[in-house]
């Protein structure tokens, strides 16, 4: 008779798992000095966190990001999200990589992609989305 043994998958460790949740206001340094006034922001949502130990290889954490954020000047606001993931992965050479999955708010949509060892960008996303940072501050300034 065969003896069945469970799939690596299925021998692989739980992943500790935490749930962050976003709650947060203030004054948003970054949109005050890009636009040239004062923008506050209010953020809610939440971020998942899933931590797979200490791997010499494969998965090893995963951050699911799923936020709403608003930011306000002159009596106007403009609304976007932030989601996506973040993956931490190790190559079977020992190499932590780490991907940006998802919409990264002025930044990008798409994948990011980079070598933690050495910091080099490995991936870089296709859809940039930077000019909605004049978007937001012309809806700002009303």
């Amino acid at each position: 008779m065969k003896e069945l043994r469970p799939s690596p998958a299925a021998q692989a460790a739980q992943p500790t798992i935490e749930r962050i949740s976003i709650d947060n206001a203030g004054s948003d340094g970054f949109l005050t000095q890009v636009c040239g006034f004062p923008v506050t922001f209010t953020e809610r949502g939440h971020v998942t966190v899933r931590t797979f130990g200490e791997v010499d290889k494969g998965l090893a954490q995963v951050r699911s990001i799923n936020l709403g954020i608003v930011v306000s000047a002159n009596g106007n606001s403009y609304r976007f999200r932030d989601v996506g993931a973040d993956v931490l992965r190790v190559t079977p050479d020992g190499v932590a990589i780490l991907l940006i999955i998802g919409q990264v708010p002025f930044q990008f949509t798409g994948v990011l992609k980079i070598d933690l060892d050495t910091g080099e960008v490995v991936h870089e996303p296709r859809h940039v989305t930077e000019g909605a940072v004049a978007k937001a501050c012309a809806v700002l300034a009303g």
